[in-house]
């Protein structure tokens, strides 16, 4: 079974590196203000050095990287995706699929960033519940009726990491599990499968990259 894109998904992080944001007024709570200024930074951070028009698609992708792995818990978010699966594979199968799992979110995203260069991006309210921060906000676009999506984000080890981006009311790491335990349970179980799954999809997607 092949890995789809998920056009929701792929909006996500289009629209996250490709938006002006508009802050509502300073909140009490130190935890969600932190929160709240986590995405305003992490925005204008990624205008500044992903939405240059004279660099390659590598060098984007490059640029990336480091900026997901700088506000994301990839591997949090990666192992919380494969679920009760992640116990069953090897240190091998793990290791590759933490591998894999980064290149697969950064070979399907990187070259839609574009797409929402003149997206406004306006935070509404920043809420808490346990250990989250929940930061509402709407996609205003000229062209397209507004979208909601709110960022989760925790602070833990002296900073603050996104785990989790709902659109519209629905969650992309749900989204992902529910994909990549579909790719497992029809490759018999086996952690392998998603692998294998994974590793031709960024293939394809590398040699389609223009």
């Amino acid at each position: 079974m092949s890995i789809s894109r998920r056009g929701f998904i792929a909006a996500v992080f289009g629209l996250w590196v490709c938006v002006t944001l508009q802050i509502p007024p300073g909140q009490a709570d130190e935890f969600t203000d932190g929160a709240q200024k986590f995405i305003s930074t992490l925005s204008d951070r990624a205008q500044k050095s992903l939405l240059i028009e004279n660099i390659t698609l590598k060098e984007r992708q490059n640029r990336f990287r480091v900026l997901m792995l700088d506000t994301f818990d990839l591997n949090g978010v990666a192992k919380w995706v494969l679920g009760r699966y992640w116990r069953r594979a090897s240190r091998q199968e793990q290791q590759q699929y933490l591998n894999l799992f980064e290149e697969f979110i950064i070979a399907t995203f990187t070259k839609r960033f574009k797409a929402y260069i003149n997206a406004n991006l306006q935070i509404s309210e920043t809420t808490s519940r346990k250990s989250s921060a929940f930061v509402k906000t709407r996609i205003n676009r000229s062209s397209a009726k507004p979208i909601r999506i709110i960022w989760r984000v925790k602070f833990t080890d002296g900073r603050y990491q996104i785990i989790d981006i709902v659109v519209e009311g629905v969650s992309w790491i749900q989204t992902q599990r529910s994909e990549f335990v579909s790719v497992i349970r029809n490759s018999g179980g086996k952690v392998s499968g998603l692998i294998e799954a994974l590793d031709k999809k960024i293939a394809f997607l590398g040699s389609s990259a223009s």
